[in-house]
């Protein structure tokens, strides 16, 4: 939003200027920049909106599905992990060193998935929020 309130300042200012046809593509490429950054914009927010609205519709989940994700997990190549608190498999989860994949020990367990995605998209990484999110489409699919 800065870029486009910066580009919007350029304009005014060339808006002042004697026209010239130099001025006026000038003034048009600015206007197309603007309107891309506008539907880029338009864009993420959607993606935001669909995360929020995702994390809202699944934030319950039962102890049960806690146990049974802990379980698949110890089997797994991590059994070490499973020790740390959720906060520190959230900070390994971040770094990639506990790959987010059903084998994970909160893979199921909504609470960390809405800590996971808020994570990324307070950092506005949508491309990773959609990942996990298909990812987990995925899984809720079978």
């Amino acid at each position: 939003m800065e870029i486009i309130h910066q580009n919007n300042m350029i304009a005014q200012a060339m808006l002042e200027e004697p026209l010239t046809d130099e001025q006026s593509e000038k003034i048009e490429k600015r206007y197309q920049e603007n309107k891309r950054l506008m539907k880029e914009n338009s864009e993420s927010i959607q993606l935001q909106y669909e995360i929020t609205k995702f994390i809202e519709n699944h934030l319950e989940v039962s102890e049960k599905q806690k146990r049974e994700a802990l379980g698949a997990y110890s089997a797994g190549q991590h059994a070490e992990s499973q020790q740390h608190s959720i906060d520190e498999i959230l900070k390994l989860t971040i770094k990639g060193e506990i790959p987010f994949n059903s084998k994970h020990p909160f893979f199921r367990d909504e609470e960390f998935f809405s800590r996971l995605l808020r994570y990324y998209q307070s950092r506005e990484d949508y491309e990773t929020c959609q990942a996990l999110l298909k990812q987990r489409t995925r899984w809720q699919g079978n």
